[in-house]
């Protein structure tokens, strides 16, 4: 990895820290840069969403010093991050302080608190983890848990590597209502769980079928995570034919000039088939034109995927974005879903040495069958 030039450094707290009450916040930048915006997610005034906030416009000192205090008890409970930005040109640079709340006010924290999804009705909820017990039940070699923590195929594509459970680099917290996957620089080491097993057992649905995923994701040069579903042949091989969706792929790259910043990526591919085929290649997203207007790394939103007989629909906060036919294998084969955390792995740079952990918060996962 390269050294990072972020030009604004946080001194305090540390990041992904967990805080108890009001914080202040100490940053400095490394050249001067002019004002910095300090923004972060809030629930809107009815509570039924969120809203971004300008907490602050900070002017650093004459020795670059500057510093703003986080109202924890006015924002809410949880994951939260707060974005601080400043420069123009080559020296712009935007900083994401993840940090926990402790404290804050309760928002949407409970699957049961969330009603079904429209594209679900009339189907059964038959798969729903709230992370709300101690057990993760992640494993490597017990086929009974009820995760895996490799891409069951054995194609592991995370430059930081995908980590057992049971390592010292375990990178699976369960934290009140909250499955934390955590990319530690200091042990090399980073998260996916899989509903199948090595061996092909494990969770499994036919469309007609929904899944989704209420999360909150990082952004950090490299970072990869995603929320994504495959068909499922025993046992899983990469020679395998396979229907690959890809709910959510999000880019982190810390570039306010580039749109990566503002949105994230769907994808169908067919692998193995004919010919592999990607449909639409490279579908973006940009957030900021649909809902709250906030990025995958601002607040929770739910992503979802509906697979039918007919049609393929990829969704953000039960919005419609993008539809195409089912595809041959995604109307016979089963499907599962992984969630990750990948750091590098495609080709783009890899750098987060400013943070040197980040975190990837799920607060559920959902699916639901005709």
């Amino acid at each position: 990895m390269t050294p990072n030039r972020g030009t604004i450094l946080v001194l305090s707290p540390d990041f992904c820290a967990v805080i108890h009450e009001t914080t202040t916040v100490r940053l400095r930048v490394t050249r001067d840069i002019g004002p910095l915006t300090v923004r972060c997610a809030n629930a809107n005034a009815d509570g039924t969403d969120y809203v971004d906030t300008v907490l602050a416009v900070l002017e650093p000192d004459n020795d670059r010093y500057a510093s703003f205090v986080f109202p924890a008890e006015d924002y809410p409970h949880g994951p939260i991050t707060i974005r601080i930005s400043g420069g123009e040109g080559e020296w712009r640079d935007a900083c994401h302080l993840q940090l926990y709340n402790a404290v804050g006010k309760p928002f949407f924290e409970s699957a049961v608190e969330i009603p079904a999804p429209p594209l679900a009705a009339g189907m059964k909820l038959v798969f729903c983890d709230d992370f709300d017990s101690p057990d993760l039940s992640i494993s490597t070699h017990d086929t009974s848990a009820r995760y895996y923590c490799h891409k069951p195929d054995g194609g592991d594509f995370s430059q930081m590597p995908f980590t057992d459970v049971e390592s010292p680099g375990n990178p699976f917290s369960q934290i009140d209502t909250y499955l934390r996957i955590r990319a530690d620089l200091s042990k090399n080491s980073t998260g996916l769980i899989s509903s199948i097993h090595k061996d092909g057992t494990g969770f499994e649905v036919k469309a007609p079928c929904y899944f989704e995923c209420r999360m909150l994701c990082p952004n950090a040069i490299g970072s990869w995570p995603a929320f994504w579903l495959l068909t499922n042949r025993r046992p899983p091989s990469l020679r395998t034919p396979t229907d690959e969706l890809d709910t959510i792929e999000a880019y982190g790259l810390e570039n306010l000039d580039h749109q990566n910043q503002y949105g994230y990526y769907m994808t169908s591919h067919r692998w193995n088939q004919d010919k592999h085929e990607t449909i639409d290649p490279e579908l973006y997203f940009d957030m900021r034109k649909v809902g709250n207007g906030l990025c995958w790394d601002a607040c929770f939103h739910t992503y979802g995927t509906l697979i039918t007989e007919e049609e393929t629909v990829y969704t953000c906060d039960n919005i419609p974005l993008y539809r195409h036919p089912t595809q041959p294998i995604s109307k016979i084969d089963p499907f599962f879903f992984m969630l990750n955390l990948a750091v590098g792995g495609n080709g783009w740079p890899v750098d987060i040495s400013r943070y040197g952990i980040i975190d990837l918060y799920a607060d559920y996962i959902r699916v639901y069958a005709g």
